[in-house]
């Protein structure tokens, strides 16, 4: 549970552009959907934009309705993120409640938008977004922004006491988007590859700390893409003679022994690598390529460097059979993560997985599976090989015995 980033950017454009911005932080608070009505009421906005996140996509779709019968005909209902992004046309007819898609990166959409209310800008010239024109969904053009044009996020529009009492540690980011191009990930087709500054992504890291955080995760896809990346971020550490813990995101082929040893000298405490699978075929057809060998010498590094890893494993990889979860279990058991995620296979709108099931293998009943929270509690799609009930068995089994294997080693 950490504050969106690109929220705070949304916020701080408008602000500096003499707009009010009010958050309903749903999440933090535990609100239900009923529970904005009220708070809609009392503040009477011209824009509401819902932050549409693939986890609780469910829970949009839930509270799309009840915004729209809490606030006027004329103010516009907007929703962001990667869903309405990648799957409009899908997304927009299946929740016509919704007057604006914000589509990719959306840090001046919002800003556009209130000029389109106010007559200054016509909607067809207003780059990122989506909207129904007689029952067809109309997408104007598409456009990436220059980082270098945006102001520092608006952190306060958090409740931070909220966040620093639940945890010491915060999400920052130096970066978006990813350069791996993984079949299963929906992020790295959301946004292009590219960097801030690391004079900017410091200053955040230093603000951070004023507010009383004490270790922050860096949520970019692949923080130490380059060595010359982390000697850029060496570099700024030392001019201001700053202290940090942290940790971050890794591609297990951009592991090596130098960067790790310079991550932790820089008070990197943990990375999280996404393994996935051990079978070198199923690797080539999700577009990692990674083979047992390799995996097993980039996790040797990590630990012979005092570095704590959190591995990241996918059940239901196409072309994968239960010899292969079986492979996946002895495998952890042996090296011993710190943390392990056993993630169920999840096949997102608007990639390719999704879009041509058949391609891959798929088996998937209910193509909204997305819509309904079935699918936090259990294994709602598979593959030929993996059905969703032979899927649930072993996503069972493997945290059990991860479970009693490692309170066996902490025993010992």
């Amino acid at each position: 549970m950490l504050p969106s980033i690109e929220l705070c950017i949304m916020s701080s454009v408008l602000k500096e552009n003499g707009h009010t911005v009010e958050l309903v932080d749903m999440r933090i608070n535990d609100m239900q959907p009923e529970e904005i009505v009220e708070i809609l009421s009392e503040l009477s906005p011209d824009i509401v934009c819902v932050d549409d996140i693939p986890e609780s996509h469910c829970s949009t779709k839930e509270l799309l309705p009840i915004i729209r019968r809490s606030v006027s005909e004329k103010c516009l209902l907007c929703m962001r993120g990667e869903y309405v992004s990648l799957e409009t046309e899908l997304i927009m007819k299946r929740n016509k409640e919704v007057d604006f898609g914000l589509l990719y990166e959306t840090d001046f959409v919002l800003l556009d938008l209130i000029a389109y209310l106010e007559g200054k800008k016509t909607i067809q010239s207003i780059p990122n977004i989506a909207y129904m024109d007689k029952n067809e969904v109309v997408i104007n053009k598409i456009e990436s922004v220059d980082l270098r044009l945006l102001p520092m996020p608006d952190r306060k529009l958090y409740d931070i006491g909220k966040y620093l009492a639940r945890d010491s540690e915060t999400i920052v980011k130096s970066s978006r988007g990813c350069p791996g191009k993984c079949l299963f990930c929906i992020k790295t087709k959301y946004e292009p590859f590219k960097t801030f500054s690391m004079e900017r992504f410091c200053d955040e890291i230093e603000e951070l700390q004023s507010y009383g955080f004490q270790s922050f995760f860096f949520s970019d896809d692949n923080f130490a893409f380059s060595m010359a990346r982390l000697e850029e971020f060496k570099n700024e550490l030392t001019r201001r003679n700053m202290k940090i813990t942290w940790t971050s995101n890794l591609r297990i082929r951009d592991i090596t022994e130098e960067k790790i040893k310079l991550m932790k000298a820089l008070g990197a405490y943990r990375v999280f690598v996404g393994v996935e699978t051990l079978n070198s075929q199923t690797s080539k057809v999700i577009n990692k390529n990674l083979s047992k060998e390799l995996i097993k010498e980039k996790i040797r590094i990590i630990k012979d460097n005092g570095l704590q890893f959190h591995a990241s494993f996918i059940l239901g990889n196409p072309n994968d059979t239960e010899e292969d979860l079986q492979e996946t279990l002895d495998f952890v058991k042996e090296v011993q993560p710190d943390l392990v995620t056993f993630n169920l296979l999840q096949v997102y709108p608007g990639l390719d997985i999704y879009k041509n099931p058949d391609k891959y293998g798929i088996v998937m009943d209910d193509p909204y599976w997305f819509e309904k929270d079935t699918w936090t509690k259990q294994a709602v799609m598979g593959t030929v090989q993996l059905p969703p009930e032979v899927l649930q068995k072993w996503s069972q089994k493997m945290l059990y015995e991860y479970i009693t294997s490692s309170f066996s080693c902490s025993n010992d």
